[in-house]
């Protein structure tokens, strides 16, 4: 690198691998809530997510909005706060030396993420507001008791770490999953979440809608899709965990949407069947109809395909689990039941 040169300088420190300078300066990854996208990092009690932009690598605190952008940005507001560009330059041309970052990445090499597939900027702020979501670790007072959906199965390997909650509003957060920037085959980048809760009924702010969905397990027999989490959920806990895989769409469906859920169909075996667990009012026929459509435009002929939405005009699958709640609950709490 020609130092001289001070503009290509400062582009080639906007692509260094923000996770290892972070590593180099106290933080640790948080695997568990980390994704393929976004790397949740811990320094005491202060926490950031890195993803990477295109070329350039960006961070966002997680409790202060106003520090964010590239390791120019965290130089000068994480590192050594105020410092100036001249001090920024001593601080960073070091991991431009191929021989200091071998030796950095060997010393942290458990706390920083070795490759962060592109993101998307406005879902950096996403990546960080999803962060501060606990997992369900017992009985939720909106999901469980008001809702009716059994704590027990919250707990199976069909949904662990599928739904979280705000510690802060006590809401019910079902996160979507999408495409990644560019498009491409990968759709398991974090691109929103829809927010449940008493009287509360939303989507993030500066997220979009992909598509959430239940761990899939080999021997599933059915995939079924519902307009919301919460449907998702009660439909599962009404017809039973066994062989079931469950989606939402979270309403209508975006012009992103049918190409995900058109990858969901095309991954079940052969002779699986495509459920519509939709609404029964004009809305849930709009989307069983246009379910239907991906089902023939998947060109899997083995796929059956079953309208099973609620009996009566205007249910749901959650009101439906509320008047069948006593037996649900019960078969939940038997030992054979769950995976």
């Amino acid at each position: 690198m020609n130092y001289l040169d001070r503009a290509s300088e400062v582009e080639a420190f906007k692509k260094l691998n923000l996770s290892l300078i972070a590593s180099a300066h106290g933080y640790e990854i948080n695997r568990r809530k980390s994704t393929r996208h976004s790397v949740l990092m811990q320094s005491g009690r202060d926490k950031i997510i890195v993803a990477q932009n295109g070329s350039h690598f960006v961070y966002c605190s997680v409790f202060d909005p106003s520090s964010s952008g590239t390791a120019i940005d965290f130089a000068q507001r994480v590192i050594e706060p105020g410092c100036s560009l001249g001090r920024v330059r001593q601080l960073l041309r070091p991991f431009l030396n191929s021989g200091y970052v071998t030796n950095v990445r060997e010393q942290y090499a458990t706390r920083y993420a070795e490759t962060i597939r592109p993101s998307e900027p406005d879902l950096l702020g996403v990546a960080a507001r999803y962060s501060t979501f606990d997992p369900i670790a017992q009985p939720h007072a909106y999901l469980c008791e008001t809702r009716g959906i059994p704590f027990n199965m919250l707990q199976s390997e069909r949904l662990r770490g599928r739904v979280r909650y705000c510690p802060r509003r006590g809401s019910v957060v079902f996160p979507h999953w999408g495409a990644s920037a560019g498009g491409g085959d990968d759709h398991r980048q974090l691109v929103g979440y829809e927010i449940k809760g008493a009287d509360v009924n939303m989507f993030s702010k500066g997220g979009r809608k992909g598509l959430w969905m239940s761990a899939g397990f080999t021997g599933d027999r059915v995939l079924a899709f519902a307009e919301s989490g919460l449907d998702a959920l009660s439909y599962l806990a009404v017809r039973g965990l066994e062989g079931l895989r469950v989606a939402s769409l979270s309403g209508r469906m975006n012009p992103q949407q049918p190409a995900l859920v058109l990858s969901a169909i095309r991954r079940m075996e052969e002779g699986a069947q495509i459920v519509a667990a939709f609404d029964n009012d004009e809305a849930g026929d709009a989307l069983t109809a246009h379910l239907a459509e991906l089902v023939k435009q998947s060109g899997r002929v083995d796929l059956g395909y079953r309208d099973d939405r609620p009996a009566e005009l205007g249910e749901d699958w959650n009101q439906v689990l509320m008047r069948s709640r006593s037996s649900v609950a019960a078969s939940f709490n038997a030992p054979s039941i769950g995976q």
